[in-house]
């Protein structure tokens, strides 16, 4: 994920009312590699503790920059599972139809604790062959938690991003739906569908329907062109974050070969309370797991977790507050060969 500047600081630990719930990060959909020396800021009671999940960020972490898992990865994770009971997580910006294909490539034999829409939304998923002859797998889902966007703010975003000819994108279970006004908005879908391999619904009432019968998202997201991005921040951070108690959090991204966008959330959603809450759910000590990441949306997750760590290609401002920085990217299987490291230093909570 990259950084691509804003009018106010990424949020870190204890300073998210000062910048009215406003981060700035990269899309979930890119990774930049930065080329600087690993850091592990470890401390000796850090060096003592042992762990029993891993908890993953995708793009720019467990997935490749081409936005596909390795298979030695998930045969590492699968392993890791099945040989020692370390459990996998996944938390994610991404929304939750374009995780599955990935919980399934790891092909566990119990369900995955997921963290999506950057903490709004948080179910544990498997998949179960059906015995027939055609390999289809059944999808198994069960919500531990869903924090919607508030409908004050929903229909602000509606009518604002209408106003300024903007496209919205509503995430509302497992599907996308979107207004396109003209048909370089329907462009742009189409560059998100391809890279997350979802299909977006288009919607003719600018989701009155949908509102109406109480389906409020777990995130929008606002796109427009290059040069609407400063009168977009703008905006959306006058109506959502002028005051002391923000309406919601906005994040800045980009999606590759696209455009720009906002993404609207509700205000006590990040994905370090997301992985507290499933946590909980598990009754797993926060102290017991191990995250990583590479963007600035997971600072919080990484701050969260027992012992944080960044990737090499990550966002210098999740390195300044990760408790270690891996030497390896993404493309490099950072992701395993740092779960290694820790096996071999006996520092996982093997069950097995």
């Amino acid at each position: 994920m990259n950084d691509h500047g804003s009018a106010l600081n990424p949020t870190i630990p204890g300073q998210q009312a000062a910048v009215a719930a406003v981060k700035t990060i990269g899309s979930n959909l890119e990774v930049e590699t930065v080329q600087d020396e690993s850091v592990d800021k470890t401390t000796n009671s850090n060096n003592n503790k042992k762990f029993s999940m891993i908890a993953l960020d995708l793009d720019g972490t467990l997935l490749q920059s081409n936005h596909r898992m390795a298979d030695v990865q998930a045969e590492y994770l699968r392993r890791l599972y099945l040989e020692d009971g370390i459990r996998i997580c996944i938390a994610t910006g991404r929304a939750p139809h374009s995780v599955y294909e990935h919980v399934q490539q790891l092909a566990l034999p119990d369900p995955v604790p997921v963290v999506c829409s950057n903490g709004a939304r948080g179910f544990l998923l498997s998949f179960h062959y059906d015995g027939n002859d055609n390999n289809n797998n059944l999808q198994r889902l069960q919500e531990i938690f869903y924090t919607p966007v508030d409908r004050h703010v929903v229909e602000t975003t509606i009518q604002l991003a209408k106003k300024m000819g903007y496209c919205v994108q509503y995430y509302l279970e497992d599907v996308v739906y979107a207004n396109p006004i003209d048909d370089e908005h329907r462009q742009l879908l189409k560059v998100y569908e391809s890279i997350t391999d979802c299909q977006i619904q288009e919607v003719k009432d600018d989701f009155a329907s949908l509102i109406a019968s109480g389906g409020l998202p777990s995130k929008m997201l606002v796109r427009f062109r290059d040069n609407g991005l400063q009168e977009a921040f703008r905006a959306f951070s006058d109506a959502f974050c002028s005051t002391e108690t923000p309406l919601a959090t906005i994040i800045q991204g980009f999606i590759p070969r696209a455009d720009w966008f906002l993404e609207i959330l509700h205000p006590g959603v990040n994905k370090g309370n997301g992985l507290r809450t499933m946590c909980e759910e598990l009754t797993i000590s926060l102290d017991e797991v191990v995250a990583m990441g590479d963007g600035t949306n997971d600072i919080e997750f990484l701050s969260m977790a027992g012992w944080g760590v960044a990737m090499k290609n990550a966002q210098p401002s999740l390195k300044k507050v990760a408790d270690a920085t891996m030497e390896w990217t993404n493309d490099e299987h950072g992701v395993i060969k740092t779960i290694e490291k820790l096996r071999k230093e006996g520092r996982l909570l093997v069950s097995k």
